[in-house]
């Protein structure tokens, strides 16, 4: 404690140096740097920047730039290694630094950033760790925060504790409890759920997800709501979508206005049917090309095999196998039948 305290009145007392701002070794542009030495390449030690431009080197500060000049946001670019032991704001960055509190970044910064509360700005690209969160207009990389993390665009493998928000998210975020966006493409593991637009990849969520158009792989303890599904989707109650391509699973239901695929759950109600609906209890259908299964099917005009305990539909092209079978159009002595029932 007394040497930090030793290395501060030196740090004053080199910053209000009359020379240049401070006192370097030998020269004020190179070598060992004491103070607020504005363009400097070796190892600087400063109280708090002001006006700075550029930094190349090792660079310690024990407090914040000076907020109030807008000088040292905009311009200062810092290159290689900074510790800063509250934080500092600078215009780009590249190489690592670490800070006790957080870093400003005006235009971009690459490199390797840790952060004790976070980091806001530009563009950041690298690797970046933040105990509470960061918020930046575009994230390239690799990024964890203990809170959450918001940017316009993220690229890369996200980690938050809570959250992740952003317009585009591409690549592998994991969020303890969700994620928003205007699209997500890639893995994305939600402890609650998911938010967006339109979805592309693999997801799996705690307990559901909403979106215009979902398109991969999708697993949800509860269960999922859309306009457009393709590819597989599990929820462990159910699923309600507009469209429904591929395979969709069900504990309880599935529920679209067209299927083009293989449904299968506790209950199936589609208006139209293309393909397989396998309902455990039933499958509704006002259109039905192709196979329904449950213990009570119904299509009002079916095209195909319909099995089940009791299958009734209004037309039927096709057969019905079941214990007893219903057709209301055609021959009266045909209606009901048991066992199998055939319009052709």
């Amino acid at each position: 404690m007394r040497r930090l305290a030793t290395l501060a009145l030196l740090l004053a007392a080199a910053t209000t140096s009359a020379v240049a701002g401070g006192l370097g070794i030998p020269t004020s542009r190179a070598g060992l740097g004491l103070g607020n030495l504005t363009e400097f390449t070796g190892i600087r030690l400063n109280l708090r920047d002001r006006d700075v431009e550029r930094v190349t080197g090792l660079n310690v500060t024990l407090w914040w730039s000076d907020s109030e000049n807008h000088h040292t946001y905009r311009t200062a670019r810092y290159e290689g290694l900074s510790l800063n032991l509250v934080g500092t704001a600078g215009d780009r960055y590249g190489g690592i630094h670490v800070a006790g509190g957080g870093l400003a970044v005006d235009s971009s910064a690459n490199g390797i950033f840790v952060n004790g509360i976070g980091m806001g700005g530009g563009d950041v690209s690298g690797l970046m760790v933040a105990g509470i969160g960061a918020g930046v207009s575009r994230l390239e990389g690799i990024a964890v925060a203990g809170i959450g993390i918001g940017a316009h665009d993220v690229t890369g493998i996200t980690v938050a504790g809570l959250g992740v928000g952003a317009h585009d998210v591409t690549g592998i975020t994991v969020a303890g409890l969700g994620v928003g966006a205007h699209d997500v493409t890639g893995i994305t593991v939600a402890g609650l759920g998911v938010g967006a637009h339109r979805m592309r990849g693999l997801l799996v969520a705690g307990l559901g997800a909403g979106t215009h158009d979902l398109e991969g792989i999708a697993a949800a303890l509860l269960g999922f709501g859309a306009h457009d599904v393709r590819g597989v989707t599990v929820g462990g109650l159910g699923l309600g979508a507009h469209d429904v391509t591929g395979l969709a699973v069900g504990g309880i239901g599935v529920g679209c206005h067209r299927l083009q695929g293989v449904a299968l759950a506790g209950g199936v109600r589609t208006h139209a049917t293309d393909g397989f609906g396998a309902g455990i209890v039933y499958h509704r259908t006002e259109r039905l090309y192709g196979v329904s299964t449950g213990i009570y099917n119904r299509a009002d005009e079916a095209h195909g095999l319909m099995i089940g305990l009791f299958n009734r539909a209004h037309v039927l092209h096709g057969v019905q196998i079941g214990l007893l079978n219903h057709v209301a159009s055609g021959p009266v002595a045909a209606r009901w039948l048991p066992l199998v029932n055939a319009r052709f």
